[in-house]
C-alpha cells in the first residue's frame, strides 16, 4: 500500500471487519486487491498489536458494504476505527506488508490504482459530506459572532466590540456577539434545509 497512508492497530473491530472481508472475496483475492500477502493478512489476524494500514481497512469495510453488511462495525470505516490507535507508519517498508516486486513507488501506485478501479473509491464519501456539512455550519457561526459584534451590534444601538481579547479567558461577548450568533444559527439552519433537502 502507499507508504504516507496512516496505520491502525489491530482491534476486535477491526480483524472482525478484515476476516468478514476476506470471507466474502476470498484471501488470496482480497490479498490482491489490497497490494499484500495471504501472510500478512494471517499474521494480522493471528497476532496481537499488528498495525494494518488505513487503506486495507477501508477497502474491507467498503467489501462488507457492498454486500449489504448491515453492521456499522464492520462497514462504516469510523466505527470501525473507534478505540484503534492511529500511527505514521515506519519509515522503510514493513515485513512483509509489501511484496517484493512491488519496492517501487510506481509500482505500488500502479496498484493502488488498480485497487480503486476493481473495488470503488476508497473513502467514505458519507464521511467528507459529513466534514463538510459541520465545517460550513462552525463557519457561519464564526462569522457570526465576529460580524455581530464588529457590525450589527452597532446598528441595534450597542457598543461595538470584537468578542475576544488579549487574556483569559480570551472571550469577551457583547450584544453584538448574541446577535450575531442568532443571525449565524438562522443562516445554519437554512443552510442545512438546503444540504440535506436539495442538494442531496
Amino acid at each position: 500500500m502507499s507508504s504516507p497512508d496512516l496505520e491502525a492497530q489491530a482491534t476486535l473491530r477491526i480483524k472482525d471487519a478484515l476476516d468478514a472481508a476476506i470471507q466474502r472475496t476470498g484471501k488470496e483475492e482480497f490479498a490482491k486487491i489490497a497490494g499484500t500477502e495471504t501472510s500478512v493478512l494471517d499474521r494480522i489476524l493471528q497476532s496481537e498489536g499488528e498495525f494494518v494500514p488505513i487503506a486495507i481497512i477501508t477497502l474491507a469495510c467498503q467489501i462488507n458494504r457492498s454486500h449489504n453488511d448491515l453492521d456499522p462495525a464492520r462497514s462504516s470505516i469510523s466505527e470501525c476505527l473507534r478505540g484503534a490507535i492511529l500511527r505514521l507508519p515506519a519509515h522503510g517498508n514493513r515485513d512483509g506488508t509489501t511484496p517484493p516486486d512491488d519496492s517501487t513507488p510506481r509500482s505500488r501506485r500502479a496498484r493502488f490504482s488498480k485497487s480503486q478501479q476493481r473495488a470503488g473509491r476508497i473513502f467514505d464519501p458519507t464521511a467528507f459530506r459529513v466534514m463538510e456539512f459541520v465545517g460550513s455550519l462552525f463557519t457561519f457561526l464564526v462569522l457570526g459572532y465576529f460580524l455581530g459584534g464588529i457590525a450589527l451590534g452597532p446598528l441595534f444601538g450597542f457598543v461595538s466590540c470584537v468578542g475576544v481579547v488579549a487574556a483569559s479567558p480570551w472571550l469577551a461577548p457583547c450584544a453584538g456577539s448574541g446577535i450575531g450568533l442568532v443571525v449565524g444559527s438562522v443562516v445554519g439552519l437554512a443552510y442545512t434545509y438546503y444540504y440535506f433537502v436539495k442538494r442531496l
